[in-house]
Parts: C-alpha cells; sequence; structure tokens
C-alpha cells in the first residue's frame, strides 16, 4: 500500500506539475505578445558630430564677362558685311566694311603731296647746308613736310574706322544691317558677347556685409543644371543700396560649356560659416511644446523627452546646440505614437 501511495503521489505532482507549466508558458506568451502588440516600431539614428557649413540662400543673374553692342564711328553705306550671325569670331576680325573710295582717293594724293614735300625738304635742307638759303626758307619746307605727314595720318585714321572689327573674342549676335545699307554712328550693327568665362551678379542682406565679401565661396546651380559649381567672390559694390538694404556683389565663373547664358535666373548658396563637431538632426524629429522644443530619444530600452536648444535652420535639417549629445539614438520615426512612458521596438537603427 505504501508503494502504491508513493506512485499515486508522484503521478498526481507530475500531472500538476505539467498543467501549471502550461498555464504559466501560456500567460507568458500572452504577456509578450500583448507587448509586441502594444510596443511602437522606430527608427534609430544614433548621432555623430559632422562638419556643417552656415550658407544663405539667394538669387542671381549671369552676366557676360564682355557685352558690346557694335556700332560704326563715321556715316557711309554698307559695302561688306563679314560675319555669320550666332558664331564666334575673334579679336580683330573684319566685320563690316563701309565704302571709303573717296577716302583712298584722298590717301593716294596725299601720299603724292607727302613725295613731293619730302623732295623739297631734302634740297632745301642741302641749301641750308651751303647757307644758300635762310633757315626761315628751309623751316617753310619742313612745315610742309610735316603737314602732308599728318594729312596721311588723318586719312588712314578715317580708312580705318569705315572697318569695324571685333574688339574681343566672343559671340555675335543677329544682325541689324544689310549690305548696301546707309548707317550713322548712332546705328546699332550687332551685340558682341564674351561669356567664358561669366560673371554672376548677386545681392545679400547687409546684416551680412561684415562676414560676406571678396574672396568668399559661393555654390550655384540653374535649371538643368545637374550639379552645383562653385565660384570665389572677386569684386563686391562698396555702398549698400538704401532702396533694397543689400550689398551687390559678383563672382567669375568658368562657362566651358556655355551653361551659363546672359540674363539666366541662378539660385545661389553663399557660404557664411564653417562649424565642426555639430550635431545635426532631422527637423521633422523636433517636437514644439510650452516648455521648448523637445526631441525623443532612447537610452536604456526606455523612450527619453529631452528638451533641446536649436541654431542654424537648413531645409531639411536643424543644429542642436545643447540637449543632445554624440553617441544618443534619436527616435526618427513614430513621434506621433509615442511618450515616454511608451513601449518602442527599433526597427532599424542608422549609425
Amino acid at each position: 500500500m505504501k508503494v502504491k501511495n508513493i506512485i499515486i503521489i508522484v503521478l498526481v505532482l507530475a500531472i500538476g506539475g505539467a498543467v501549471l507549466y502550461k498555464v504559466v508558458g501560456a500567460s507568458a506568451q500572452n504577456k509578450s505578445a500583448a507587448y509586441a502588440r502594444s510596443a511602437v516600431s522606430v527608427n534609430l539614428q544614433v548621432m555623430k558630430p559632422e562638419q556643417f557649413t552656415e550658407t544663405i540662400p539667394v538669387v542671381g543673374s549671369v552676366e557676360a564677362n564682355e557685352e558690346v553692342i557694335l556700332k560704326s564711328e563715321v556715316s557711309g553705306k554698307i559695302t561688306g558685311i563679314h560675319f555669320s550671325e550666332g558664331t564666334l569670331v575673334t579679336e580683330g576680325t573684319l566685320l563690316i566694311k563701309v565704302y571709303d573710295d573717296d577716302l583712298q582717293a584722298q590717301l593716294l594724293k596725299a601720299r603724292a603731296n607727302l613725295k613731293l614735300a619730302e623732295d623739297v625738304e631734302a634740297r632745301q635742307r642741302q641749301l641750308l647746308d651751303k647757307e644758300a638759303i635762310s633757315r626761315q626758307e628751309y623751316d617753310v619746307a619742313y612745315a610742309n613736310l610735316q603737314s602732308a605727314q599728318a594729312d596721311i595720318a588723318l586719312l588712314e585714321s578715317q580708312i580705318s574706322k569705315t572697318e569695324i572689327t571685333a574688339p574681343f573674342d566672343g559671340k555675335i549676335g543677329f544682325r541689324k544691317v544689310s549690305p548696301g545699307e546707309y548707317i550713322t554712328p548712332g546705328t546699332d550693327i550687332a551685340t558682341l558677347v564674351n561669356d567664358n568665362p561669366a560673371k554672376i551678379q548677386f545681392s545679400v542682406p547687409e546684416k551680412y556685409a561684415g562676414v560676406i565679401g571678396k574672396n568668399s565661396i559661393i555654390k550655384y546651380s540653374l535649371e538643368g543644371m545637374l550639379n552645383e559649381r562653385t565660384a570665389t567672390v572677386y569684386a563686391v559694390e562698396p555702398t549698400i543700396d538704401v532702396s533694397t538694404r543689400t550689398l551687390q556683389m559678383k563672382v567669375l565663373t568658368p562657362n566651358n560649356d556655355y551653361a551659363l547664358t546672359p540674363g539666366a535666373f541662378v539660385r545661389i548658396n553663399v557660404q557664411i560659416n564653417a562649424k565642426k563637431n555639430v550635431l545635426m538632426v532631422p527637423s521633422d524629429v523636433i517636437l514644439s511644446e510650452s516648455v521648448g522644443q523637445k526631441i525623443y530619444i532612447y537610452r536604456g530600452g526606455k523612450v527619453e523627452s529631452v528638451v533641446v536648444k536649436t541654431g542654424t535652420r537648413t531645409n531639411d535639417r536643424v543644429e542642436i546646440l545643447s540637449g543632445l549629445s554624440a553617441g544618443d539614438s534619436l527616435i526618427t520615426t513614430g513621434l506621433m505614437q509615442i511618450t515616454p512612458r511608451s513601449m518602442v521596438i527599433p526597427a532599424k537603427i542608422v549609425e
């Protein structure tokens, strides 16, 4: 009887233990499932110091390095047009020829007079050396020689003005005259533009006049440009524009691909301050409350609310001056679903 009773007791205890294990295990599983259902899945970003360059966005416009409207210095009929519209020309290239036949005839006559004056001056000098004439007679011959030389110089100058040449390398625009047309000094012929390198002019608010100036760095872009380009300020207007309270500046930049067309609109970021060891967070993780601005971090398996002081802002990021440290895990998603007492599950961690 005693052995039988012992066996029965052992069986009862074993069955009871198994039932208890199932009950406790089921309860733990239920609690774990309930936790998983109530916990919020969040992404974390581990904060690392970085270098940050503060910039201000402004707009500017492209200008040619050199630009001129070609005009004639003399009146006359056009006898030749020696350029094609929209082409590149080099400095000194003949572009327009104005009628000069009358001037050429006068030049021939002047050269004949010069030859005569030279012969007379030479004979008079020989006679003067022999004291066969007075000094006054020689001086008259010498004056006639100088007058003949001046006549030729004047005519050659007038003839040169009948040839309109390119004052610099560049691209010539549409012509506004035709062969045989009579032009005057006020007549526009064409526009010549040198836009490589190109200039970009822009203005910055006067409060930045002390931190932006010659040799400041800018980055610029325009429609259709895939990447930002860098340029350096080479000139600053010496005075503030009183109507706009801005300071005008210019940069000079290579334009080998001719992507910068004079008159084009340009977006510019002017660098004003470079900082090291800066903590930057996405702007949408900062929440505003009556006590100030806060963020959520994940520390020791718990959610913590931290009040922060912010600094410089960009389009999508904000500098954190205090309240956040390097190595902290910033919660970047699920912010509207959590509180400092919330249960969270890190789904993605960005180092």
